[in-house]
């Protein structure tokens, strides 16, 4: 079993703490941590999903559609 050192959640942190407050500025002063982190979750996968559509090469082989000016 590993250990977690402080230097673990520090660098963690970076990642998580700058994704909360912005959850939480754009949720409102009255935003309970549950609703943050429910929103946060939700959003991630989101995120997720624009990240991998970026990342895709574009159709290859038989699916590939044909330019207008492409001639047949």
């Amino acid at each position: 079993m590993k250990i977690l050192k402080l230097e673990d959640y520090q660098k963690a942190g970076e990642h998580f703490w700058s994704k909360y407050w912005y959850v939480s500025k754009e949720l409102g002063e009255g935003a309970k941590t549950e609703d943050i982190l429910r929103v946060m979750e939700t959003l991630g996968a989101v995120a997720l999903q624009f990240k991998n559509e970026e990342d895709k090469e574009g159709p290859f082989g038989f699916n590939k559609k044909k330019d207008d000016t492409e001639k047949e």
